[in-house]
């Protein structure tokens, strides 16, 4: 989407009167050189594929994934860009921030990320409400282990259900009758 569209977005959100952080965009090259690699080493694809999935890779995909960066090596590409750009250490700072000078009661999150689970157990422990919004099945485990305390999770695959017309949605809704009226809602 790039640089202007990220202005745009700034720029309307400001005239929204939010108060809008930004910080610039890491970009971080990563090496892609395989010419000193055995094809059956994982060493490479360990910086990209997560230990635990690619020791039950076969040899034979291992090797048809070294090849792979082979291939590119061999059109001139040895190394890849990623971009990073996290804001857990701002949100969690302005969350404890608005905590101790008591400007809020109830906190909402989108994230399951378990960076939060301390600043959440604090805000928990101090009879603060907190709503994270997440993907069940993807909030960490740090997280699910306060909904015991009061963490209201809530999916938000469950969000299309309130917000979209029965036909923009791909799944089949459930549909229930209203016992006061037998209208059928969502």
């Amino acid at each position: 989407m790039g640089n202007d569209f990220s202005k745009n977005e700034i720029k309307e959100l400001r005239e929204y009167k939010y108060d809008v952080r930004t910080k610039p965009v890491k970009i971080m090259k990563l090496s892609i050189n395989a010419t000193s690699i055995s094809s059956q080493s994982p060493d490479l694809l360990s910086k990209f594929i997560r230990k635990s999935l690619l020791r039950k890779y076969d040899i034979e995909t291992v090797e048809y994934l070294n090849g792979k960066f082979v291939a590119m090596n061999q059109r001139g590409i040895f190394e890849i860009e990623d971009r990073k750009c996290n804001f857990d250490v701002e949100i969690a700072t302005d969350i404890r921030v608005d905590h101790i000078e008591n400007y809020i009661d109830t906190f909402v999150l989108w994230s399951g990320d378990s960076d939060f689970a301390d600043t959440i157990k604090t805000l928990l422990s101090d009879k603060k409400n907190v709503v994270l919004f997440a993907t069940a099945g993807r909030i960490s485990s740090e997280l699910n282990d306060l909904v015991s305390k009061g963490l209201f999770v809530f999916d938000v695959r469950d969000l299309r259900d309130f917000i979209c017309w029965k036909k923009e949605l791909k799944l089949p809704l459930k549909s229930t009758k209203d016992p006061n009226n037998g209208a059928s809602q969502l």
